[in-house]
């Protein structure tokens, strides 16, 4: 019997860090985990049982598996973010677009919780140099960025409540 390592759990989703996530967010997490549960497992199942089944299978079973446990546990502590677009005054928080200004061009960016981040190219961590800058900005602002690969600057020229509305 060959015993596959336990997988490590992303930061995001350790317990007590009281997600916030947007509703398309959640809608997102809640397909994910109905692809893994009713496309992929099943896709991987009559492989586990074959004589000489390969243990890359096995596997890539355990981190599914791990994965739903994941986004399960995400979903059950997650606050949807929500605000009422009456009273947005352009601060950006999570789940408001951007528009910025960025040394290539503008490009519309939407800081959000690591675990939402990867979805779309739009969204980004609100925990990386991009995200974290904008956070409590307001159009007109320009931020510092202080990235990885040297420091930038990006001008905020609008913002969009759109993803804090249910849809």
């Amino acid at each position: 019997m060959v015993m596959t390592a336990q997988l490590p759990t992303p930061n995001w989703a350790q317990l007590g860090k009281n997600p916030q996530l947007t509703y398309e967010g959640v809608a997102l997490v809640e397909e994910r985990i109905r692809d893994i549960e009713q496309r992929r497992i099943p896709e991987l199942r009559p492989l586990l049982v074959e004589d000489e089944r390969d243990e890359r299978d096995v596997a890539a079973f355990e981190g599914l598996l791990f994965e739903v446990e994941m986004w399960q546990r995400l979903l059950a502590e997650t606050t949807v973010l929500e605000q009422d677009p009456r009273s947005f005054d352009g601060t950006i928080t999570l789940g408001v677009r951007v528009l910025a200004s960025l040394p290539d061009g503008e490009a519309w960016v939407t800081p959000v919780h690591p675990a939402e981040a990867f979805f779309d190219d739009e969204r980004v961590s609100a925990e990386s140099p991009l995200g974290s800058a904008l956070l409590g900005k307001k159009p007109g602002d320009t931020v510092r960025v202080e990235a990885p690969r040297g420091a930038w600057e990006c001008t905020i020229v609008q913002t969009d409540p759109g993803l804090l509305a249910p849809r």
